[in-house]
């Protein structure tokens, strides 16, 4: 069994809250004989305030990472000329700047060097791609729910891995002849956080829903003088 969650968006308000969840259905699992052996979190930072404390953790933890429209920005920022930062909306800039300067060095290389852009597992006979995208822009692409099932086929047809996990911001399960997508959802906005539970022997999946503080987010929001919109991000997604 695994876990996956995705769209942290640094809240780590959120994060504590996921994982007092998952520690729930651990005890429920082992009843089964069953157990979760691995965590995945596709896309760290973001729109909330908890950069350096949700760093610090996942650095020092055993859960494994996916880069994330936000962590790639803020690792290639030095490299992009200002022509292509202009091109971001305004916020956004304000958002990868904020979050850089809270990360400090060490937090910008743990981005740069230790977080992929994707990740393949094998489990027994089934293998799962882990991204935040798709496999043809694993940052900048997204996968939407509810398409036709040819739609589908088209991320999973060149490849033999059997099941697809993405970022994408609703959560849904897509079955095709070539394997099987699953989205994850948001797990660091308030709207409707959730996470999934993956069973690696059969791919059967499950979406588990959780709740956090969201006065204390707001809280951090004021207290660090952030935008006011990221109230507005907190409480209705994007």
């Amino acid at each position: 069994m695994i876990v996956v969650a995705a769209n942290l968006h640094g809240n780590f308000v959120a994060l504590k809250s996921m994982l007092e969840s998952v520690e729930d259905i651990k005890e429920e699992l082992k009843k089964e004989g069953r157990e979760i052996k691995e965590i995945f979190i596709l896309g760290v930072f973001g729109y909330m305030p908890f950069p350096r404390e949700t760093y610090e953790f996942l650095s020092q933890s055993d859960i494994r990472c996916v880069r994330g429209k936000f962590d790639h920005l803020i690792a290639k920022w030095p490299d992009m000329d200002e022509e292509e930062k202009r091109e971001l909306p305004k916020l956004d800039r304000l958002v990868v700047e904020w979050n850089r300067s809270k990360l400090e060095s060490e937090g910008r290389r743990w981005i740069r060097f230790e977080i992929p852009s994707f990740l393949l597992r094998k489990y027994g006979d089934n293998e799962v791609f882990f991204v935040f995208g798709d496999p043809f822009d694993p940052i900048g692409g997204e996968v939407l729910p509810d398409m036709p099932t040819s739609y589908y086929e088209e991320f999973l047809a060149p490849f033999k891995y059997g099941i697809m996990v993405d970022g994408s911001r609703k959560p849904f399960i897509a079955e095709t002849v070539h394997g099987k997508i699953v989205g994850v959802g948001v797990c660091g906005l308030k709207e409707s956080p959730t996470f999934a539970l993956i069973d690696t022997r059969n791919l059967d999946v499950s979406f588990y829903d959780f709740d956090f503080d969201a006065g204390e987010v707001e809280r951090r929001i004021e207290e660090e003088n952030l935008p006011k919109e990221l109230v507005d991000i907190l409480h209705h997604g994007i």
